[in-house]
């Protein structure tokens, strides 16, 4: 009886397009561990967006890592984090009133865009119940959280720019909004 292969660690990607070749498909979405990395701030979305589109996803074949699922026990949650981001081939980041005072959130946006400009990762902004502008400008009720967070972790300068700067990129992405969700 010979062996079989085990089984892919992921569901296969659709099959390439008719104008790019199966090889060219599979150059770029390697064998990442992820489809889908879920970038959110948990107390303002967990409950009333981030688990209906958890389910959603999965129930679709996709495979998502969000941060209460992919975290072995003991690991440092910062790195694992990053990590996971690079496993995955998109990230869809939830951008929410208090996402801008998370020091995690903003290190996951950091190395997000980074893995975008670096990797091709493609970014898909969410603005849930935030304007894009005062995300892309860190103004309104978002600036003042992004602000908070800045003045109380006592940032240094590199690192606000940083961070001012993945909040000014995909702020100006096209993504969705949603506003009055309640």
């Amino acid at each position: 009886m010979a062996l079989q292969p085990p089984p892919p660690l992921l569901p296969p990607f659709p099959p390439a397009p008719p104008n790019i070749s199966n090889s060219d498909w599979e150059y770029f979405f390697p064998n990442h561990l992820y489809h889908v990395f879920l970038s959110f701030r948990g107390e303002d979305s967990r409950a009333k967006f981030i688990s209906h589109l958890d389910s959603s996803l999965k129930n679709a074949g996709i495979e998502v890592f969000k941060d209460d699922d992919g975290i072995q026990r003991g690991d440092q949650i910062s790195e694992s984090l990053l990590i996971a981001i690079g496993q995955s081939c998109i990230s869809i980041v939830v951008l929410s009133r208090n996402y801008g005072n998370s020091k995690c959130c903003m290190m996951e946006l950091e190395r997000i865009v980074e893995m975008s400009r670096t990797k091709g990762m493609v970014v898909v902004p969410v603005f849930y119940e935030v304007d894009p502008s005062e995300v892309r400008n860190q103004t309104g009720k978002f600036g003042e959280e992004f602000d908070s967070l800045i003045s109380t972790q006592k940032v240094d300068e590199n690192t606000k720019m940083s961070w001012k700067t993945a909040l000014h990129e995909v702020g100006g992405r096209a993504g969705v909004v949603i506003i009055n969700s309640k």
